[in-house]
């Protein structure tokens, strides 16, 4: 699946070898600010920011709570090393939301941050939403383009294992383990058949159709709206004309501005109902 793309686009200063480090990863659902679009970035920013706030209110409310009233049996205090450890997950978010070349990594770190909640409640929606926010992100930034039912099961059975081992150490009851694990099952199981491709709408209507040479583009800006159009990535295209991804993108910011979308998003959205012909 392609997904949104936004109309600013950062020059691509990455180097032959980091390239060739990491093409395994591109490859898979090219993972890395490099690859990712303006939108894609905005966003993952966005949720890193929401989360630091998030994090940073709940270590302040634990601490003004251990200061104020150290003994009150009604308050509910989470351990210092808890405490210290989503201190330093908050940190880590606003570095993200800082640095854009490191944003890529704000699905993992959600991965990381899913099992925390579970020490003190192994059906904690707050680890359940941050887990699911990451699968959401990775959906986005199309880590799932290739191999993705692999993929989503190994991230479900990592925080299967989360819930077996965290359960296991605090010594919750069976029972709320496996309702736990019930539930996530569950969920895989209604994820699935997005990440097999099975889920298909089919509209019965006429469809009408667009000539290419109607939307006023240049001949490579024509060649590049039907590669988009196919399913490649900025990454694919550049790789087929021999041109930098950076021109690519470039190439499409005056597409957006001739077809009047705001991102790639908008762009496959305005044409999906269409028969696009030469």
């Amino acid at each position: 699946m392609v997904v949104g793309a936004g109309e600013q686009f950062p020059v691509d200063r990455t180097t032959d070898a980091r390239e060739a480090a990491t093409s395994s990863t591109a490859d898979a659902g090219a993972i890395g600010a490099r690859s990712l679009d303006s939108g894609t970035i905005s966003l993952l920013q966005k949720s890193s920011f929401f989360f630091f706030t998030l994090t940073s209110f709940f270590v302040v409310f634990q601490v003004v709570l251990i200061t104020l009233w150290p003994n009150d049996p009604l308050l509910h205090r989470y351990p210092p090393e808890l405490i210290a450890l989503i201190a330093v997950f908050a940190a880590s978010f606003l570095l993200l939301t800082l640095y854009e070349n490191l944003i890529w990594l704000e699905p993992i770190l959600l991965l990381a941050f899913s099992p925390v909640n579970l020490t003190n409640n192994i059906n904690s929606m707050y680890s359940f939403a941050a887990f699911s926010i990451a699968i959401i992100e990775l959906y986005r930034m199309e880590y799932f383009r290739r191999s993705g039912f692999f993929k989503i099961s190994i991230i479900f059975a990592f925080y299967i294992m989360s819930i077996v081992l965290v359960g296991t150490a605090f010594k919750v009851f069976i029972i709320e383990i496996i309702l736990a694990i019930v539930f996530v099952v569950l969920f895989f199981l209604y994820l699935m058949p997005v990440f097999q491709g099975k889920w298909q709408i089919t509209v019965v209507r006429q469809r009408e159709k667009i000539r290419y040479a109607d939307l006023n583009l240049s001949e490579r800006e024509t060649d590049f709206l039907k590669a988009c159009l196919h399913g490649e990535s900025f990454k694919e295209i550049a790789a087929e004309h021999h041109v930098s991804e950076s021109t690519v993108r470039n190439t499409f910011a005056h597409i957006y501005h001739k077809c009047d979308v705001s991102d790639r998003a908008d762009l496959l959205s305005k044409f999906a109902d269409f028969d696009m012909i030469d």
